[in-house]
C-alpha cells in the first residue's frame, strides 16, 4: 500500500514538474519568441535544473511541438466543466469558443506564442501540432452539424466551412488584439464576433 502511494506522489510531482517547464516555455516563447528564448532561460523561470528538461523533451523543438497540447488540454480543463451533457449544442458551441477566448485574455503570452509563433510558421504542419488543433476544431464541426440535424442551424451549412470561419475569426481577431497592445475586451469582441457568425449560420 505504501509502495503504491509512493508511487502515485513520484508520477504526480513528475506531472507537476512537465506542467512547470510548460508554462515556463509558454511564458518566455510568448515574451521573448521562441528563437530568442534558452532552454537556460526555460530552465530558471521554471525553477528546475536544466537537466530536468531533457527528462521530459529531447531539446527545444520537441518543447515548443508539446506547447500547444498543454496549452489546450489546460483550456479543455477549463471549458469541460460549464458544458451539460446533452444539452443545447448551440450554446455549448458559444461556451467553447468564448471560453478560448478567455483562456487567451487570461495567458497572452500562449496566444502570443500560438497565434503570432507558431501557427503563421512551418511548426503548423507538425503533426503533433496539427493533432492538438485538429482535435480541437473537430468540437466545432461536431456540435455545428448537432444543430444543423436540430435544424437550428441551416441544412445546407457546410460543417467545416463554418469552422473555419469560427477559427478564422479568432486567430484575425487575436492577432489584432496582440499586436496593438490588447486595447480592446478581446472577449467582449468574441462575443460580438459569435453572434455574427450564428446569424449567418440560422435557419431562417
Amino acid at each position: 500500500m505504501a509502495s503504491g502511494t509512493t508511487l502515485k506522489l513520484k508520477q504526480q510531482r513528475s506531472r507537476d514538474r512537465r506542467e512547470q517547464i510548460l508554462s515556463a516555455a509558454t511564458k518566455l516563447f510568448g515574451q521573448r519568441g521562441i528563437d530568442g528564448t534558452s532552454l537556460t532561460e526555460v530552465a530558471a523561470v521554471a525553477k528546475v535544473p536544466l537537466s530536468s528538461i531533457y527528462d521530459y523533451f529531447e531539446d527545444k523543438r520537441a518543447l515548443v511541438l508539446d506547447v500547444p497540447e498543454g496549452n489546450f488540454e489546460a483550456l479543455y480543463q477549463k471549458t469541460e466543466p460549464l458544458l451539460v451533457k446533452g444539452g443545447d449544442p448551440v450554446e455549448q458551441l458559444r461556451i467553447i469558443f468564448l471560453t478560448n477566448f478567455q483562456y487567451i485574455k487570461d495567458n497572452p503570452s500562449w496566444g502570443r506564442v500560438f497565434f503570432l509563433e507558431i501557427w503563421p510558421s512551418v511548426l503548423a504542419a507538425e503533426p503533433r501540432v496539427k493533432k492538438a488543433v485538429d482535435k480541437y476544431a473537430l468540437r466545432y464541426v461536431q456540435l455545428i452539424k448537432q444543430a444543423i440535424r436540430a435544424g437550428t442551424y441551416r441544412r445546407n451549412l457546410d460543417p467545416y466551412a463554418a469552422m473555419s470561419l469560427m477559427m478564422g475569426g479568432m486567430c484575425h481577431l487575436t492577432a489584432v488584439w496582440l499586436l496593438y497592445g490588447r486595447k480592446y475586451d478581446l472577449v467582449k469582441k468574441g462575443k460580438t464576433l459569435f453572434t455574427t457568425l450564428h446569424n449567418g449560420f440560422v435557419q431562417r
